[in-house]
């Protein structure tokens, strides 16, 4: 099966690379013929089209533009024939998709920016006549560069302000805790270091053990000890509310858009 990617920035070029890698037959299309061809010198086995209207055959198309950029290809687009439509717009419902691709075959991706990595968390909505075999295939994809969840489309804000934003704001936590480093007397680049890996050791024992993250939190407390001391600097210091008020206004400018799209504004 042929998956054909339209837009090759950089979550575009990471969904293209990854798939590639994960042996899925590609094709890439971008205005600027020179990015898409930087994409394909990184695997030779991907495919460079001149026009947008030569992906039509593709068993699926993923459209990997800016949303402010997909009106301009509506009329393009319907001109163009494809098993299953992939949108990875941030704030275009399926419903607007729908309407101006004039495709009911149409499943909404939000990747975040670790595609790039392969570790990405793609949230996963798929239109009420996308197939069992589609829903599948879509899946297929997205795990090929990360992890997938199903979700309601209805819940894409909530998972932006978690994961699509949310990555965001770990690596600002990450900044902070390397800086806090140096302040202590650890050069910069060694304390990021010490930061990230201490972060993957964290994710992966959660993951590994299936504890809440409070209770893995309190296991490192030791009564009148270290770490007691900074939670409740943290908490002193507004840290609870400031990550809460951060996911919940990724996750209202998201509903703020996809209002936007679906009224034409």
């Amino acid at each position: 099966m042929r998956i054909s990617v339209i837009g090759t920035g950089n979550m575009g070029a990471s969904i293209a690379t990854a798939l590639a890698s994960a042996g899925w037959e590609v094709s890439v299309y971008d205005k600027s013929r020179e990015k898409a061809e930087e994409v394909a010198a990184e695997n030779s086995t991907i495919a460079v089209l001149s026009e947008l209207e030569e992906a039509s055959g593709s068993g699926v198309i993923i459209l990997a533009v800016k949303p402010q950029v997909l009106p301009s290809l509506y009329e393009s687009l319907k001109e163009v024939e494809t098993g299953l439509w992939i949108s990875i717009a941030a704030g275009v419902p399926l419903s607007v998709l729908e309407d101006h691709i004039g495709s009911d075959n149409v499943v909404r991706f939000m990747p975040n920016i670790a595609a790039k990595a392969g570790k990405s968390v793609t949230a996963i909505a798929a239109g009420s006549n996308v197939s069992v075999e589609q829903k599948e295939i879509a899946l297929s994809i997205a795990s090929s560069f990360g992890s997938a969840y199903f979700i309601q489309e209805s819940l894409f804000p909530a998972f932006i302000g978690i994961s699509g934003s949310g990555i965001a704001f770990f690596f600002e936590m990450m900044h902070q805790m390397a800086m806090a480093g140096v302040k202590e007397g650890i050069p910069y680049p060694e304390a990021l270091s010490i930061v990230r890996d201490t972060a993957i050791s964290a994710a992966e024992l959660q993951k590994s053990t299936g504890e809440n993250a409070i209770s893995l939190e309190t296991m490192v407390c030791s009564a009148a000890g270290t770490t007691i001391e900074g939670v409740k600097a943290l908490q002193d210091n507004g840290f609870a509310a400031a990550l809460i008020d951060a996911v919940c206004s990724a996750s209202a400018k998201s509903i703020e858009l996809e209002t936007k799209a679906r009224y034409g504004e």
